[in-house]
């Protein structure tokens, strides 16, 4: 995916300043970090750019339910997708996830799997609202979500790796030292100093693979 790709995928998130508001934007910008997430927080009144493909409204905006806050931002002539955020602790009601989806919204619990969940309900609210073609704003945000999804399970890959290796390298690296504090063969002692060198080498490697794993 090229940068100019996923530039042009425009999200907001409609929240309120707080903790949760907070790491509602962060999922957003790690799910797709390749787009711009503006955060709208200056009241539900206010009308968002014509140029945001969608908006994650959080599940109280300035005391207002959310629904409510939804109602506002398409009475302003809002038309792009829309997620609308509830309350993992309070399933929400029938009547409530009907309204959604009559406003052209996807409900989305903060739950155990918030990450995940935010993710598929922006690309299924984008899918709905905005076609099929190839560089659409859902189409764009599969692919970022993809993305993210690929680097996510490389870092698992390099983590588990770098587990694996560490404890064998050690005790490697322990035993060839001891060996050379012994009385050695010329030949002997060379190959094992070399095999130090190269176990150092290999631990230095797998330092490495902490970066990747923290990506």
């Amino acid at each position: 995916m090229t940068d100019r790709d996923t530039e042009s995928l425009m999200l907001a998130c409609v929240a309120e300043e707080s903790a949760t508001a907070a790491v509602l934007h962060e999922a957003l910008v790690g799910l797709f970090p390749y787009a711009t997430v503006t955060r709208v927080d200056t009241g539900a009144e206010r009308t968002l750019p014509a140029s945001i493909d969608c908006a994650v409204v959080d599940a109280t905006v300035r005391g207002e339910d959310g629904i409510d806050v939804l109602r506002r931002l398409r009475a302003g002539g809002y038309t792009g997708a829309a997620v609308l955020m509830t309350d993992g602790l309070r399933p929400a009601a029938d009547d409530y996830v009907a309204s959604a989806h009559r406003l052209g919204a996807r409900p989305c619990s903060f739950d155990t799997v918030f990450s995940e969940s935010l993710g598929e309900a922006v690309v299924d609210a984008l899918r709905a609202n905005g076609g099929a073609r190839s560089h659409s704003p859902s189409s764009l945000a599969i692919r970022a979500l993809r993305h993210n999804q690929r680097l996510v399970a490389a870092g698992e890959l390099a983590m588990r790796l770098q587990h694996s290796l560490n404890n064998p390298l050690a005790a490697l690296l322990a035993e060839a030292q001891l060996l050379e504090l012994e009385e050695l063969p010329p030949e002997h002692e060379a190959s094992v100093k070399r095999i130090i060198e190269l176990t150092r080498r290999v631990v230095e490697v797998v330092r490495g693979l902490d970066g990747v794993a923290r990506a």
